[in-house]
C-alpha cells in the first residue's frame, strides 16, 4: 500500500499520513473507553462488518451500541497499534486486543458471564474512509477462537 493519495489534480505525497493519524485517533477514542467519541469517526450511516455476528451493524449508533457493549465486557480493553496501512480512501489497520473480562459479553447465541480472565487478540479492520472524513464502512477479523479459548470457552 502506498502513502500517496491520487486527487483529481494527481497524486498527493504524504496525504496518507493524514488517514493513518486518524486511524490512530479513532483507536484513541476506545482507548478512553469513549464510545460515543469512538462512534464519532463513523458517518451515520456506516456500515461495520463483524464475522461473528449475523447481521452487519448500520449506522453510527449500532457502531456505538458495539462498542459499549464491548467496553462493559472488557472495562479495561486497550488496543495496541501494530501497523497501519494507507491505500487512497482505505485504511489498513493491524492491531492487538488485550483486556480482563469482567463484565457479560453479548454473543450471537446469548450472554456470556463474566470470567475475570485476560485476552490478548490480534485483529485486523479494513476502513473506508468518506470525502467528509468519516468511515462509510469497515470489515473486522479477529481471531475468535483464540479469544474463546483464553476466556476458557473450549
Amino acid at each position: 500500500m502506498s502513502d500517496t493519495h491520487t486527487s483529481a489534480g494527481g497524486p498527493v505525497p504524504g496525504a496518507g499520513e493524514d488517514r493513518r493519524a486518524q486511524a490512530r485517533e479513532v483507536l484513541a477514542a476506545f482507548n478512553a473507553h469513549d464510545a460515543a467519541a469512538f462512534a464519532s469517526f463513523y458517518s451515520p450511516e456506516a456500515i461495520a462488518y463483524d464475522y461473528t455476528v449475523p447481521d452487519p451493524m448500520r449506522g453510527r449508533d449500532a457502531i456505538q451500541q458495539d462498542a459499549e457493549q464491548f467496553m462493559v465486557a472488557f472495562p479495561d480493553a486497550e488496543l495496541q497499534v501494530e501497523e497501519v496501512l494507507v491505500d487512497g480512501d482505505k485504511a489498513v489497520t493491524r492491531w492487538v486486543c488485550v483486556g480482563t473480562h469482567i463484565g457479560p459479553l453479548a454473543s450471537p447465541t446469548g450472554e456470556v458471564p463474566p470470567t475475570g480472565r485476560r485476552i490478548s487478540i490480534p485483529m485486523v479492520v479494513v476502513s473506508r474512509w468518506g470525502e467528509d472524513g468519516l468511515i462509510v464502512d469497515e470489515h473486522r477479523y479477529f481471531d475468535l477462537m483464540s479469544m474463546t479459548r483464553q476466556l476458557g470457552l473450549t
